[in-house]
C-alpha cells in the first residue's frame, strides 16, 4: 500500500474517505479506491490509458 498523503488525510478526516480524490464520485462494489500517488482513486483510473494515474504500457 502507498503512503497516504497529507491532503488525503485531510480529505479523510472531512468525511470523504469513500470519495476518489480524481473524479469526486464514491467508490463502489465493481470500482473500489485504492491509494496511488498518495490519494484514494478508482481502480479503474489505473486502467484507463487516458488517466493521469494510468499504470500500463503507454
Amino acid at each position: 500500500m502507498s503512503k497516504i498523503d497529507a491532503a488525503q488525510k485531510k480529505r479523510d478526516r472531512d468525511g470523504q474517505r469513500t470519495v476518489c480524490a480524481a473524479c469526486g464520485h464514491p467508490a463502489t462494489a465493481v470500482d473500489q479506491l485504492l491509494v496511488a500517488d498518495g490519494f484514494r482513486i478508482h481502480r479503474s483510473h489505473t486502467t484507463d490509458p487516458r488517466s493521469g494515474y494510468y499504470r500500463g504500457k503507454r
